[in-house]
Formats: structure tokens, sequence, C-alpha cells
């Protein structure tokens, strides 16, 4: 039977709708059936193995490239891990896959798109990776949740960030509100004072960020009060500088990557010049969308999620933090369910989720971790739960035990 393309939209359509639905009711709490790998990569060499004997059903797996053929979805890799082991790796062009086990993308902008042509951007994935060295500082005694931004930076309040309707409250934006996307303060991230220097080094103007206006004091107990901004990842990235004594990608280099058997080569973080406060080195890490890494890189960030926060027995990421940051903790207008950076799917999944879906999705009741990396895509409503559709409807469902 042949489907006309509007008629393939509306299916479509309905088809995201019900996800929405049934998948992003608030909860509060999850679920997850927890199982810990049997198996940890070392450095670049994963074990791979079938989805069959690792419990999936490989058939099902490819119904879904039919899937994104037939939609025209513009991913460029996809990666499925269970168990620790690769079962399933393919890159590709204009929605066909590749033989060649690479990024294809003639057109993208070098250190934009792809950085040395094979780290892929991945745009606000970077947000949830700046999550879990919160939860590493906090753990190590640097800060904690109540800490508040201008107690670390004291010396750099200005009367220029009063606000008109709420006076001095950005002198009580704290770790928390940073995580949480509640400190009150309006601003899109297209706002051209955001920038400098762009496109070769994007970088936020923190002084620029603090003169605008607000909407709610900072961390205002409401599903309405939450402004959804990457700005809140620089502010957080400068807090770390500033209480390690380390710019943020030394900070993450240490205590993150290395654990992972992350080499530097497969990690990029744009930097900036910064004379933010004493302690940020005279560089600033964008931490709201700066990071680039290799897919399997992104693979091992979720695989030591799924395992608490271990990777061979250490503990990396504390285990109470990868639980709480990955729970609900905000339902921003009962909508879909946020926690420290982290979107949260309750009783089936959590992900780290970046613009045009670069996504780390972590699913414990099946103990496999997901990713995908796309380029921009020709339609973007596909930006926003294509992802969930696609496990939903043939990764879990090629789960055989």
């Amino acid at each position: 039977m042949i489907i006309k393309r509007n008629s393939k939209v509306a299916i479509i359509g309905v088809s995201l709708t019900i996800i929405i639905f049934l998948g992003l009711f608030p909860s509060q709490t999850l679920a997850y059936k927890y199982k810990k790998s049997d198996y940890w990569p070392d450095w670049d060499k994963w074990r791979i193995s079938s989805p069959e004997t690792q419990g999936m059903n490989s058939s099902k797996i490819y119904e879904m490239y039919d899937f994104i053929d037939f939609y025209d979805v513009n991913y460029q890799s996809v990666l499925i891990v269970r168990n620790g082991y690769i079962v399933h790796e393919e890159y590709l062009y204009n929605s066909i896959r590749r033989e060649e086990k690479s990024y294809y993308w003639p057109g993208h902008i070098p250190d934009w798109d792809l950085h040395d042509g094979r780290l892929h951007h991945v745009w606000s994935v970077t947000k949830s990776v700046v999550s879990l060295l919160t939860g590493i500082a906090i753990e190590m005694g640097l800060f904690d949740l109540d800490t508040k931004f201008f107690d670390v930076f004291p010396d750099k309040w200005d009367d220029a960030y009063l606000d008109p309707y709420f006076g001095d409250a950005k002198k009580y934006i704290t770790v928390e509100n940073l995580l949480m996307q509640n400190i009150g303060i309006v601003m899109d991230d297209a706002d051209p004072g955001w920038w400098a220097n762009f496109p070769q080094y994007p970088c936020l103007s923190i002084d620029y960020y603090l003169t605008r206006p607000m909407a709610y004091f900072p961390g205002t107990p409401s599903p309405f009060a939450w402004t959804y901004s990457s700005a809140n990842g620089d502010l957080l990235s400068v807090i770390i500088a500033n209480r390690s004594g380390m710019t943020m990608a030394d900070f993450a280099r240490k205590y993150l990557f290395k654990p992972l058997k992350i080499r530097d080569s497969e990690w990029f973080w744009w930097a900036t010049p910064s004379a933010w406060g004493t302690g940020d080195l005279g560089f600033k890490y964008q931490g709201g969308f700066g990071l680039f890494l290799t897919h399997k890189a992104m693979a091992r960030i979720g695989l030591m999620c799924l395992n608490d926060g271990k990777w061979r027995g250490r503990q990396v990421v504390p285990e109470d933090w990868v639980a709480e940051s990955t729970s609900v903790q905000i339902s921003p207008f009962g909508m879909f369910n946020y926690g420290y950076k982290w979107w949260v799917t309750p009783d089936k999944y959590y992900q780290a989720f970046g613009l045009n879906n670069q996504r780390i999705i972590v699913i414990p009741e099946y103990n496999i971790v997901v990713v995908f990396t796309a380029n921009e895509l020709d339609d973007y409503t596909w930006s926003g739960p294509v992802d969930s559709l696609l496990v939903d409807s043939f990764i879990t469902p090629a789960v055989l035990w």
C-alpha cells in the first residue's frame, strides 16, 4: 500500500501525541529494575555481540531503519548497548545506513558540527554532563545544592543586576536552581547578547545574562517557574572552576573522562577567554552546549549512569547523585519531567537530550543504553519525542528476555 506524504505526517503526528500523553505524565518515583553490567569496555575496545546473544531480536531493530528511511529522519549514528556489549552500531547518511563506520556529513561546518571530522557536537547533552560534574564536586565538598552563586563570586555583584520587580533576587540563585532551570531569569538562547566571536568560539556573556529581566524569584516551587537556558550551565561551569581551582574541562578530564577510559581524542570542549571572578583561570568552558563527543564516549557515560555511577567497581559519580539527578525534580507546565539537567520519562528511562536529536538514553529496566546523533532535521518537529517513539516502538519491543 502506498501512503501519501501528508498521510504519513498525520500518522506520525498521532503516534507522537500518544507517546507524549502515555510517556510523560508527572511522577515523583521511578520503578526501574536495575541490572548490573557483567562486562566493561576498556579504552576503545568494546566487545561486540549479536542482539540475540544479549536477548534482543535483531529483526525488530532493523525495522527501525525502515521507519527512519520512510520518514526521512536524518540520524547520523545509532548505537545500542546491552549488558555492556555493543549489540548494534550504525552510521547513516540521508536516512540510509552506511557501510563505513564513520560520520559522513559533506555540508558540516568544521568545529561547529563535527570537530576533527570525528567528534559530534552534542549540544545540550553537555548540560547532563555538567550535572554529573556538579555531583562529583558536591561529593568532594566543594559546594552544595544550597550554595548561592554570589556566595562564590561576592566581588562580582553589580547593581546593574537589580531587577525592577524582584530587586536583588539574583543574589539568591543557588546551585539547585541552576540545575533545575528555575532561577527566574528570562533570556532566549538565541538572544544576540549571548554571543562573542560567533561562530568560531560561541560563548555566553555571564554579565549580560545577569542583567536580563526576571519572571519569578529563584526557586519558586511552581510548575510554571521554569525558564530553560543554556546560560545556567555556564554559571555552574565557573562555580566548578572557582571552587576546584581547575578549568571545568580539566576537572572533567580528571574526575569523569579518565575514569571512564574516555581519551582526550574522544572529546573536545569549547573554551573562551574569561574574566569572570577569581578562580576561573582565564577560560570559561561553555556549560550549556559546548561539548563534542564520539558516540562511543556518549555510550560510556550512559553505561556508567546505568550502573549507579560505577565503572569497573569504582564509584565515579556518587550513586545517590545519579538517582537524584535522573529523578523528577520538576514537571514544567505539567507537560514533561526534568531532573537535574536530565529529562525523565518516569518508569521507563531518562536521557540527556541535545538540539537536533543528540541523545544518551538510559533504560535501566532492560540494561540498555541507546545513543543517537543527528544533523539538523528536515522537519524540526522531529526534534521532540521521535527518539522516544523509536525506543518504545522498536528498541524495547526487541527485548526477548
